[in-house]
């Protein structure tokens, strides 16, 4: 539990170098975080193939999709993002962050989207949502 509070941490602290930072998503958006250790990068870029083939149904649960590489947090347009993340160097997986900024989620490769999605619907906030939608 420590663990994750050091990370939520992480993910929250501002460096003005970059572009974005990953505050202005909290009470907005889920995060799929998609991390490779890898240098082919294979098992994100599949896995972000296959997010892009659920568009609508991301867009419905209000998430967005970030790389971790290297060490360094990017949207999918290469746009760097004002934080890092303490994980292990050699992580090969993924990280869902719900609204509220914890970590709901945390698996390896492949990404199994249903699952992730099973995962969100759950959530009280989403539940709500979705009777306010009705």
């Amino acid at each position: 539990m420590k663990i994750l509070a050091a990370i939520i941490t992480l993910l929250m602290s501002i460096n003005t170098g970059y572009t974005q930072n990953l505050s202005d998503y909290q009470w907005n958006n889920r995060v799929l975080i998609l991390s490779d250790a890898t240098e082919e990068e294979t098992q994100s870029n599949n896995a972000f193939k296959q997010v892009t083939t659920q568009m609508e149904a991301c867009d419905e649960r209000d998430m967005i999709v970030l790389f971790l590489r290297n060490n360094e947090l990017t949207t999918p347009d290469g746009q760097k993002m004002s934080y890092k993340i303490s994980l292990p160097t050699e992580f090969n997986g993924y990280l869902l962050i719900g609204k509220d900024g914890g970590i709901k989620m945390k698996g390896d490769y492949p990404l199994d989207l249903e699952k992730v999605f099973d995962r969100i619907d759950g959530m009280p906030m989403r539940r709500a949502e979705m009777r306010n939608n009705d």
